[in-house]
């Protein structure tokens, strides 16, 4: 099972980041301006923000092992044909259609985390964070060394064989069924249950300003490294990705922080952390990596808080909770991406570390407005 939710949670992700290091390659390939590069590296976020509200009430009643396989079978048959695409706008159906997908996998693998949150979520996150590690670092390096078509073509080889051993390796264990809700209510009564509770409102407009911050970020780095005064290559930029590894350190402690700390210490910890880490990343190289390893440390940790919040949660299945909460996570990351490349056009950096910082102040507003306001909630009137 924890192997199953490794390959589910990392094949996942691997899909989602693939263009953020090759701006070099969408320039000569396509002619891709910065603002462009921000809209593609927008449409598989795009998609899965439309698709994640559906997939709790599609994949609930649904073999984990069906979906699972199915799923990465049509992302091998996507990145095929990113492979041979030759048109930007063709480029940037595909990429939506990967995001339509992705929602499936993932909505898949938290019903099975649910089972067991303590034992699974630090597992389901570290492979978020190896995923969308080398979702960065394998398109730059593999596109960079074998080209383009060979490049695609073989992360189409990689969802195969991810598919293959889904197969096999919950055939032979059988997969677990998440349970403790009851099952007879109609998916509007569970919607109106996830937008009531508080506790998930939280975790929605976290997870939103999470992926907005988290996407702004990646998406400019990528841009910013691939001109003057740097000029690095996609294999070089997507190597810096590397340094978001040190954070499976601190995922794979977060309970040992927990016994220490509450979750509101944690958190504000977290937000200063990022920031610091921002006002690290600088002109120079150094800087640059440790500002990132930072970065991803902190926004890596923050993702492990709202994935607790939606699995204490006891009102919806962890499916609904969760499609709810990927499509404003996806959401964030969407606008995150497009409006980051639009502003670092044409304000450089600055102009994206300003948007960040209104954007964080704003969502804080709205946690504080939903944390504190007066709540009674209907089903439990009388009681």
């Amino acid at each position: 099972m924890r192997t199953v939710l490794m390959i589910g949670s990392i094949g996942s992700f691997f899909n989602l980041y693939q263009l953020q290091a090759l701006f070099p390659q969408l320039a000569d390939r396509f002619g891709t301006t910065v603002t462009e590069a921000g809209w593609l590296n927008m449409a598989s976020l795009l998609g899965m923000m439309i698709t994640a509200p559906i997939t709790g009430a599609a994949t609930r009643h649904s073999n984990a092992s069906t979906v699972l396989v199915f799923g990465f079978l049509a992302l091998a048959a996507f990145n095929a044909s990113i492979a041979w695409t030759t048109n930007q706008y063709l480029l940037f159906v595909v990429r939506f259609a990967q995001g339509v997908v992705i929602p499936f996998l993932l909505t898949s693998t938290m019903n099975l985390v649910s089972t067991q949150p303590g034992r699974f979520v630090p597992l389901y996150v570290t492979g978020t964070i190896v995923g969308s590690t080398f979702s960065r670092l394998y398109p730059g390096w593999s596109v960079d060394a074998i080209g383009w078509e060979l490049g695609f073509l073989s992360s189409a080889c990689l969802m195969a064989l991810s598919a293959i051993a889904i197969h096999l390796l919950l055939n032979v264990s059988g997969a677990e069924s998440a349970g403790g809700l009851e099952r007879h209510q109609s998916p509007m009564a569970y919607a109106k249950r996830a937008f009531s509770d508080s506790t998930l409102l939280v975790a929605y407009l976290a997870g939103f300003a999470l992926l907005f911050t988290q996407s702004a970020v990646f998406t400019v780095l990528g841009l910013w490294l691939s001109q003057e005064p740097y000029f690095w290559d996609s294999e070089r930029i997507g190597t810096l990705y590397l340094a978001c590894l040190p954070a499976l350190f601190f995922v794979l402690g977060a309970r040992f922080f927990r016994r220490y700390a509450t979750e509101a210490v944690i958190t504000a910890s977290l937000i200063l952390l990022i920031w610091v880490s921002l006002w690290i990343i600088g002109e120079t190289g150094i800087s640059i990596i440790i500002g990132v390893a930072l970065f991803a440390s902190g926004t890596y940790m923050l993702q492990t808080v709202t994935t607790q919040l939606l699995n204490n949660s006891r009102l919806v299945p962890a499916g609904v909770a969760t499609g709810i909460y990927l499509s404003f996570y996806y959401l964030g990351g969407a606008i995150g991406a497009s409006l980051a490349a639009y502003v670092f056009a044409i304000w450089g950096w600055g102009g994206v570390i300003i948007c960040i910082a209104m954007t964080q102040a704003f969502i804080f507003c709205l946690v504080l407005f939903v944390r504190y306001r007066p709540t009674r909630l209907p089903w439990k009137t009388g009681s």
